[in-house]
């Protein structure tokens, strides 16, 4: 009987112990299943490392990626991210500063390296372009910094007057590659130093941080006084010696209208000095149903006066 206990007690032990291992381990999961995200970042307390006046480098094969400055820093070990407070960052391309980002907020991820600034962001490249957002992403493993609202940007001003403003949904800046771009419902306005005021509107527009042409594309329509030139793509292109707009370049295929006439060619270029359409490539122009052609058509003083070279004219014949 003693022995039948024994062996009773023994099995209970057993079926004890188990129930701890087993159970045990669930209960400590479920009253441990918290985020870290859900933790309240407002208190200072909730930081982990905190540090006043922040100067960092990020470097990749020798070579600079990014400068960082900030007012303050609060490290998360739960998430391994930074937050930061009045931000400045440099990103380089072969050690040389490209662009300039500048905001109220950051956040750094410790691991990948990727950064978002947001509140009032300035994006700014060397050469003078300066693009406003609301927040900004940068991408470590692309080098790209895209906006993730509306911009709005200015260029440089010129000798022909202010420089061109543009807005579109959103941009982007390819770092190593040292181009800017602008993209869907573009929207541009020039003012030349004669008054005349260049409106432009297109799918896209890519700036270059080297230089100072500017490549709208994707459906191109500008707009001057009465004229309105419309097609896949133009260019703005600068003097590099004197900083002024030289021409305007409308290629792709080319339709003109005006108050009584409109016009067609594979290229049109715009010289905003002398106020003048040089039309080649098949160049056409119809005016009260009488059309002429040539090798090229210019329309001189904003199309006031039509000079054709080697000209082939259709007129409407006139019933007696």
């Amino acid at each position: 009987m003693r022995r039948l206990r024994l062996i009773f007690l023994g099995i209970f032990f057993v079926l004890l112990f188990l129930e701890i291992w087993l159970g045990f381990p669930i209960n400590l999961e479920k009253t441990t299943d918290v985020s870290p995200l859900s933790m309240d970042r407002s208190s200072p307390s909730s930081a982990d490392k905190h540090m006043e006046g922040v100067h960092y480098v990020e470097s990749r094969s020798g070579n600079r990626d990014w400068e960082l400055y900030a007012e303050s820093a609060e490290g998360f070990e739960g998430t391994g991210e930074w937050d930061l407070k009045n931000v400045k960052v440099l990103f380089y391309s072969n050690d040389k500063v490209e662009f300039t980002v500048t905001g109220a907020n950051g956040k750094i991820d410790a691991k990948t390296r990727d950064m978002k600034v947001s509140g009032n962001v300035l994006t700014q490249s060397q050469n003078g372009y300066r693009f406003q957002t609301q927040a900004i992403n940068y991408s470590s493993k692309e080098r790209l910094i895209k906006s993730l609202d509306k911009v709005k940007m200015v260029g440089p001003a010129d000798t022909n007057g202010k420089g061109i403003s543009v807005a579109g949904d959103w941009m982007e800046a390819k770092v190593d590659q040292n181009l800017m771009s602008i993209r869907h419902d573009v929207v541009a306005q020039k003012i030349l130093n004669d008054g005349k005021v260049f409106l432009v509107k297109s799918g896209a527009v890519e700036f270059s941080g080297q230089g100072r042409s500017v490549h709208f594309f994707e459906q191109v329509s500008i707009e001057m006084d009465s004229m309105k030139l419309e097609g896949p793509e133009a260019r703005f292109q600068y003097s590099e010696s004197s900083n002024f707009l030289k021409n305007v370049i409308v290629a792709g295929g080319v339709k003109i209208s005006d108050f009584d006439k409109y016009a067609t060619s594979d290229v049109v270029n715009f010289d905003p000095g002398q106020n003048r359409f040089t039309l080649q490539g098949k160049p056409r122009v119809v005016q009260n149903n009488d059309e002429i052609t040539g090798d090229q058509i210019v329309l001189i003083d904003g199309g006031k006066k039509v000079k054709v070279e080697k000209m082939r004219a259709r007129v409407e014949k006139l019933e007696d």
